[in-house]
């Protein structure tokens, strides 16, 4: 009975309850400084783009779409984006590749006279607002995997010229729709 007592008592020290309490505020906080950690840049791009911003570019996007002359002219078998995936574990796409290839898409696509003529009203400022927010999220420091596949990409729009940026625009609402999946 004195062994029960004396375990009652110790477990219902004040001192104890204290330090029990501080060893486990100090253990959860150390394991979200782990967790922020490995996933704080998906956290943060998540918090940082907003979805009507996201919903604004699709909706202006397919308006644009439906200005550009009609695709058979060029060809249809061209694909241009990588295939990426933003659920499966190879060839999967992050922040940093959607990063890479929205610059891509604003120095070499959106900035040809042939797609300004068609673009919406405000449409570059919705761009310049998502390369902020992406460039403010996502750690310059790092360098993607991809990066090669990448800049095979931004190689074929830049042969292609004009066709290879009307190609580019209609491609655009996968980019939108990866930046979706990930938020």
């Amino acid at each position: 009975m004195k062994k029960a007592d004396r375990l009652l008592q110790f477990s219902m020290s004040p001192t104890i309850m204290v330090r029990m309490s501080a060893l486990t505020l100090f253990i959860s906080l150390i394991a979200g400084v782990v967790v922020t950690a490995t996933a704080g840049q998906a956290v943060t791009c998540r918090r940082e783009i907003p979805g009507e911003l996201i919903r604004e570019l699709w909706n202006r996007t397919n308006a644009l779409i439906n200005k550009l002359p009609k695709e058979e002219r060029f060809s249809r078998r061209l694909r241009l984006l990588p295939k990426f995936c933003t659920k499966c574990s190879e060839r999967s796409i992050g922040w940093l590749e959607l990063q890479n290839i929205i610059d891509i898409y604003q120095a070499s696509v959106f900035s040809r006279a042939v797609i300004k003529k068609f673009l919406p009203q405000h449409y570059d400022e919705l761009l310049y607002r998502l390369h902020h927010t992406l460039q403010h999220c996502v750690s310059s420091s790092k360098h993607s995997k991809y990066s090669k596949t990448i800049k095979k990409m931004a190689r074929k729009i830049k042969k292609r010229r004009d066709e290879g940026a009307l190609k580019a625009v209609r491609e655009f609402s996968f980019i939108l729709r990866w930046i979706d999946e990930l938020m």
